[in-house]
């Protein structure tokens, strides 16, 4: 998603249980997933080209690496690693189809109702993530070539599935998803904290 989006997503997700100056630290972390030199070779980051599996197991080390700093007393670390964690859980929503295969299935509900991980939908074998066609993708990222290049584009392309901005099909459900998700995730790893652990990771006491 775009930066403002990644930034709103977070904010409404955490900033009711986080300290200001941790979720500074988080979204900062979030925002720098998207970095230039993260763009290229680093699909595991965004979900794209397909990558669930070392998306998903790069989200665990995120996880893991959150749950050691906070026992190291690390809180910036820690908030770093959570930060790009939510980067990445965020994308699958928005650089994936799972968000059209649940409106597939709940055609009138809306988009507050969609759940982040039903198991039949992460499992579904139509699900599919944007590929990135290089050189004419990155093209694409820039406005004024992007209605030139897209028509060149093929339809599994990130350049088409992307949901990274409200002019896209389906945005509000990645955007309701991701809120949702980095919620969870929020849960997860504040589950396995002490009292102790929860003030270091949350810049305050606990709710």
């Amino acid at each position: 998603m775009k930066e403002q989006y990644h930034r709103q997503i977070t904010t409404d997700a955490l900033s009711p249980n986080m300290a200001e100056s941790a979720l500074k630290i988080i979204i900062s972390a979030n925002l720098g997933q998207d970095a230039l030199r993260y763009q290229f070779g680093h699909d595991h980051f965004h979900y794209d080209n397909n990558s669930f599996d070392t998306a998903n197991a790069y989200a665990e080390e995120l996880r893991q690496s959150v749950l050691v700093a906070v026992q190291q007393s690390d809180s910036a670390s820690a908030l770093t690693s959570f930060g790009q964690l939510t980067h990445t859980v965020q994308d699958f929503y928005a650089h994936s189809n799972y968000v059209h295969l649940w409106r597939a299935s709940h055609p009138n509900a809306p988009a507050e109702e969609i759940q982040p991980e039903i198991q039949e939908l992460m499992k579904d074998t139509r699900l599919h993530s944007g590929k990135l066609y290089y050189p004419l993708e990155a093209l694409s990222f820039i406005a004024f070539f992007r209605p030139l290049v897209l028509p060149l584009l093929p339809r599994d392309s990130h350049a088409w599935m992307n949901l990274d901005a409200p002019d896209r099909p389906g945005f509000e459900l990645a955007f309701a998803a991701a809120v949702k998700r980095t919620t969870l995730e929020y849960h997860r790893i504040s589950q396995q904290l002490n009292s102790k652990q929860a003030i270091l990771f949350r810049g305050k006491n606990p709710l």
